[in-house]
């Protein structure tokens, strides 16, 4: 019996038998091309590819998926993307190679850029770019990717592409796992979607095992069981019914209060990444949402969105929430996103450049026009604006001018508009949560972002996933960084919340809420069960939970 490790990419426990999945590119021969219709062959093969994906988002649209019919839908603009042809011709000209071999370059060049990104979505968007070039090359050379495994079977491979976790669903497997990839990804994405048990970021020890060999899959704890004994088969056969139980049990927390045992109130609200999620957000009883990712508005697209499109955007969230908060967080991407209709240079080490904010301050303009979308919407509902990876009051300051300056283009046009929308900050770095009385002057409210303090306190890169096992977002310094900030922001009378991970986490979320934090934010899927995990303890459980986190345990004062 073996154990291997890994990241979980839903929830779930699988046991089956191990079926492998070739690598994709492996079954990709490179014969000598004759090079003279190039061009032709490749608008065809993205044409085919395109319609493939058309093909799957419809099905999903049809069972009532837009969030999963979504992903293919950006996979088709991907699929077309002019910047892939242009590298592809660059290639052919001057390296005078294949042409399935230089659409291999080109995507692996365009995903080894991304991959450098901080921010985990876009980070993970290198994987759907490599995917692309996969399924264009194939059909260039005529080969097949559908995937023939049997049912019931665990599949394991090096990677998947979001098209072929769709079809595996349709096949009926028990669950995958994966050498690559990361929670945040499209294939993790779809797997949590489509209720598939799945771990990702295996390592390529994962690819060793051989064909037919018994395994269990705990997708909640990211472990693969190699060849069980026949007490681990009974364990896991119980604790999967177990937990099927616990799922269901939970919906009957929708009609109570998210409180802790002896009353303490605590709002559960929800992080999403598009307007399709506010729904699933609703379905689990979300109080608000805590963090709204715009940067769906900007990739996959060969100009920036206006306006009028960001508009529509934040106000259809703003209308569907009823009333309820909404916080938008500004434009956060990398300095070295490679976004066609923006001019970046590379840089050095992208996690301390032009990012956040200050990429803001690189692309005025382009800041502009999402701060008069956002002053726009805010008349249909209870909407907050959120700056990322702020540092300095400087940057606040700097904002606060570019607000003045939008509001008073907006009030000169007599375009309708609410003037007083709330601002905060992301307390993503160290010197945010050190200087929090500094910042305060300019802003209403603030939210750890727990992933990217936990990677500048650590000092540890959230995108390696062996230093990830080691330097974890629940350390006692990332807890202390929090209940500095937490002490800082009550001291002040400020707002403050948690958007990052470790609120989706239950047992650090009771952790959290003995810290002082009363409005934790997190991704849907976990709500209920954090909400399970708060009701099962008092204030002062939670309050030793808290000393526990920061290596406290033995300190019986309050905090």
């Amino acid at each position: 019996m073996s154990r291997l490790h890994g990241i979980a990419g839903s929830s779930g426990i699988a046991i089956g038998t191990i079926a492998r999945l070739p690598d994709a590119t492996a079954q990709i021969s490179q014969p000598t091309d004759d090079a003279r219709d190039d061009l032709q062959r490749l608008l065809a093969a993205q044409t085919e590819v395109a319609a493939q994906l058309q093909r799957l988002a419809a099905e999903l649209r049809a069972e009532d998926k837009p969030n999963e019919a979504g992903i293919f839908e950006a996979q088709v603009l991907l699929a077309n993307d002019p910047s892939l042809v242009s590298e592809v011709e660059r290639l052919l000209a001057q390296e005078q190679i294949p042409l399935p071999e230089a659409v291999r370059k080109a995507s692996d060049t365009m995903g080894a850029t991304l991959s450098r990104i901080d921010d985990p979505y876009l980070r993970e968007r290198a994987a759907d770019v490599q995917a692309i070039g996969q399924q264009i090359i194939a059909v260039l050379q005529g080969v097949t990717l559908d995937l023939r495994v049997p049912e019931g079977a665990i599949v394991i491979a090096r990677d998947l592409t979001p098209a072929q976790t769709a079809r595996l669903r349709r096949l009926r497997i028990a669950g995958f796992a994966t050498a690559g990839g990361t929670a945040t990804g499209h294939v993790a994405i779809l797997a949590r979607a489509l209720d598939i048990p799945a771990v990702v970021g295996l390592g390529d020890t994962l690819l060793d095992l051989p064909d037919g060999a018994t395994a269990i899959l705990d997708a909640a704890e990211g472990l693969l069981i190699v060849e069980p004994d026949a007490e681990e088969l009974e364990h896991y056969s119980a604790l999967r019914t177990s937990r099927q139980e616990d799922a269901a049990r939970r919906q009957g927390l929708l009609s109570l209060p998210a409180a802790t045992r002896d009353g303490q109130p605590i709002e559960l609200w929800a992080n999403i990444g598009h307007p399709d999620e506010v729904q699933r957000a609703l379905a689990v009883g979300a109080q608000g949402i805590g963090l709204f990712r715009t940067e769906f508005l900007f990739l996959e697209r060969s100009a920036p969105p206006d306006e009028a499109e960001q508009y529509a955007a934040y106000a259809a969230v703003l209308r569907e929430m009823s009333g309820q908060p909404v916080v938008i967080r500004t434009l956060d991407i990398g300095g070295d996103k490679p976004i066609p209709y923006l001019q970046t240079a590379q840089e050095a080490n992208p996690f301390l450049g032009w990012r956040g904010i200050r990429f803001a301050m690189r692309f005025r303009e382009l800041f502009q026009v999402q701060l008069l979308a956002l002053l726009r919407a805010a008349t249909e509902g209870d909407l907050r604006i959120m700056l990322p990876m702020v540092a300095t009051p400087a940057d606040v300051a700097w904002v606060r001018a570019e607000i003045d300056v939008a509001i008073a283009g907006l009030a000169q046009a007599s375009i309708p508009h609410r003037a007083d929308v709330p601002l905060g900050i992301m307390i993503e770095t160290p010197a945010a949560a050190l200087t929090l009385d500094l910042l305060a002057t300019g802003i209403r409210f603030c939210s750890i972002g727990s992933n990217d303090l936990a990677q500048y306190t650590l000092a540890a890169d959230r995108s390696v996933a062996e230093l990830v096992q080691r330097y974890r977002h629940d350390d006692p310094a990332v807890f202390r960084m929090i209940q500095l900030a937490v002490s800082e922001a009550r001291r002040l009378g400020l707002e403050i919340s948690i958007c990052g991970e470790l609120a989706s986490e239950p047992r650090a979320a009771v952790a959290l809420v003995g810290l002082g934090l009363e409005k934790l934010s997190m991704t849907p899927a976990a709500l209920l069960a954090v909400k399970e995990s708060l009701r099962a303890v008092s204030s002062e459980e939670a309050r030793q939970q808290a000393r526990q986190a920061l290596g406290r345990a033995d300190l019986p004062q309050r905090l």
